[in-house]
């Protein structure tokens, strides 16, 4: 289950990091839209530098969990960035604004447009596997039970 999941998130936030870059004005747009709408007029002046972070982060992140470096910084940074994803695309989709929701996330590119309810929908489903693979990572990493046999076969 944990190769699954490894490979299921590795592969999107790559897709969706290689796809947002090929596009990266279009993505800095939705920075905009969003920050504009949902979080505050500071975003507007550093959307080029969140939109290219988001983008190197996603990247870095697909590819630490494909190659198995550092899996534990690589499943923490998949359930936070997808925590802020789901909130996001939540609040476009429950609060939308007065001239309504904002139509596509941005969250493959320009290759895939999402509705706001299919985007939601997207994050909460990869949040509930980041989050799946987080703890499967964490009990591997920390299995206290592994120590225990150890132990006991030696004073055995």
């Amino acid at each position: 289950m944990r190769i699954v999941l490894r490979y299921i998130l590795a592969t999107c936030f790559l897709l969706s990091g290689l796809l947002k870059i090929f596009s990266l004005s279009a993505f800095e747009q939705e920075v905009q839209l969003y920050g504009d709408t949902y979080i505050g007029e500071w975003v507007h002046a550093l959307s080029f530098e969140i939109a290219l972070l988001v983008c190197v982060v996603e990247l870095i992140a697909g590819i630490m969990a494909l190659l198995q470096l550092f899996p534990v910084i690589s499943s923490f940074a998949f359930v936070a960035m997808l925590s802020f994803f789901t909130y996001l695309t939540g609040v476009n989709l429950f609060f939308p604004t007065v001239m309504g929701s904002i139509e596509s996330c941005g969250c493959f590119g320009e290759l895939i447009h999402f509705t706001p309810l299919t985007s939601f929908l997207k994050s909460v489903v990869l949040l509930m596997m980041a989050i799946s693979y987080l703890y499967v990572t964490l009990f591997d990493k920390f299995d206290v039970t592994k120590s225990s046999k150890k132990t006991i076969n030696s004073i055995i």
